[in-house]
């Protein structure tokens, strides 16, 4: 006669139970035998090491090899490294949009990213190293060097050298094990360190959550937890799946946080994005006329340093790519909304803005206007009241791409040297106090020239 054990609201049979009992109580058993050989044998890596193609600076197309070279040479240096974990593109892809794996991670290793830039200078080759911990974006070294493109083979030798160098300090001292910390088991007739207790335990709450995960797959077995009899196949007889297909179309009210940071972030991105510098004018005698001279401007464009670091930091990406100057940040509707605000002003241009130089004289009039811009309409114009310079030397080195279910952003981390040049009369040219470059937005560029009365040439 068999007994029956009232659990619940399920009435067991007493043998039943008793079987799934110690099938529970072998697994766990395995499942900790296993775990326990696991952390003896095989030691955690300490540093994750993500390495991706070296940035070729000049685009010289003689090295572009060198980009995956310089990788592969630190790679076979540091693969048989127990301390070292080498990760690739993909690996830091995956990281960067769901960061939740850093913290994961955490307590056993750190996530270091090498960065690596070189350029060619007829024989020489400069290579620049960046490590940087990804979890905070903090720089944990930086190095520079310089070598023949005669002699790659040593120029390989100092860059391993080089980056063994920065990476040893990040790891743990290892301290010799004396003979009286070691303890034999007869469980496992093996050396354990004093290191174990601290292993046990970590060890001991996965197999707790082991366990917490397995009771309640057990519980639903026996009827101590029921699946709710309105979505219980095996009373209704009938499987459904909420398409929730009208909500499909509308914004997620999950994603708002995410949408909100995305804004601010394309807010500082299209209102303040570049860093100017500007150099004090050349000035050149016209060989056709000794009243006159040219004056030369030089500024240099380029994005501001914080921007990608802001990007790579602050949001989850659906994808992340690299080519050579090029980071390409990809965002969908998975993680965020796209106001149709947002989408019509990325779509329409308005985020778009043109370089205006203006100079001064003494007295604080406008004598001369520069508009860096590629619409041919503004290149037909001249003033009387300015000398109006219509060019076109400006391109925006971040572009928005933007579709129904997803947005990309694109960078491009140059620098953009240019040279205006005009010319003017020497009485005047000995008049000019101060010259002032201003981004205006391409859609208010109208409103801001009628001053100067322009007019066709």
């Amino acid at each position: 006669m068999f007994v029956k054990i009232k659990y619940g609201n399920t009435q067991l049979n007493r043998v039943t139970f008793i079987i799934m009992f110690h099938r529970i109580q072998n697994r766990l058993k395995l499942l900790f035998t296993m775990a326990l050989v696991l952390s003896i044998g095989f030691a955690q890596p300490k540093i994750n090491l993500y390495l991706i193609k070296f940035d070729n600076i000049q685009d010289d197309k003689a090295v572009e090899w060198l980009r995956d070279g310089f990788p592969d040479l630190i790679r076979e240096e540091f693969i048989k490294n127990n301390d070292i974990k080498l990760r690739n593109q993909s690996d830091l892809e995956r990281v960067m949009n769901n960061r939740t794996l850093l913290r994961r991670a955490s307590r056993r290793s750190r996530d270091i990213l090498l960065l690596g830039k070189f350029d060619r200078i007829q024989d020489e080759v400069n290579i620049g190293l960046q490590l940087v911990d990804i979890a905070n974006w903090e720089e944990l070294d930086k190095r520079n060097f310089t070598g023949s493109h005669q002699d790659i083979s040593s120029l390989s030798h100092r860059l391993v050298e080089t980056v063994h160098t920065m990476l040893m300090p990040l790891l743990p001292i290892k301290k010799e094990v004396k003979k009286d910390s070691k303890v034999l088991t007869s469980s496992t007739s093996q050396y354990v360190t004093k290191e174990m207790p601290q292993r046990a335990y970590e060890l001991t709450k996965s197999i707790d959550r082991g366990i917490d995960l397995l009771e309640e797959s057990m519980d639903l077995v026996i009827g101590a937890k029921e699946i709710p009899p309105e979505t219980d196949p095996d009373i209704t007889g009938e499987w459904v799946l909420d398409l929730n297909v009208n909500n499909q179309e509308q914004e997620n009210p999950e994603n708002d946080i995410n949408t909100r940071m995305l804004i601010q972030v394309l807010e500082n991105l299209t209102t303040s994005p570049y860093k100017v510098r500007l150099s004090k004018p050349r000035f050149e005698y016209d060989t056709e006329n000794d009243d006159q001279m040219n004056v030369v401007l030089p500024v240099t464009y380029s994005l501001k340093e914080h921007i990608i670091k802001d990007m790579l930091t602050s949001l989850p990406y659906s994808g992340l790519r690299q080519e050579g100057s090029f980071t390409v940040f990809m965002f969908d509707k998975e993680k965020f909304n796209f106001p149709a605000d947002l989408r019509e002003r990325l779509r329409t241009g308005a985020h778009r803005v043109i370089p205006v130089v203006r100079f001064f004289n003494d007295e604080g009039e406008i004598v001369v206007v520069i508009v860096d811009t590629p619409e041919a309409y503004w290149h037909s114009k001249t003033s009387k009241n300015v000398l109006f310079i219509p060019t076109h030397h400006f391109s925006p080195l971040i572009d928005f791409t933007v579709g129904g279910w997803s947005l990309q952003i694109a960078m491009e981390t140059v620098n953009i040297s240019v040279d205006y040049t005009f010319t003017m009369n020497l009485d005047k040219i000995h008049q000019l106090g101060k010259v002032s470059l201003k981004f205006i937005p391409e859609t208010e560029l109208g409103n801001y020239l009628k001053p100067f009365n322009l007019g066709s040439s």
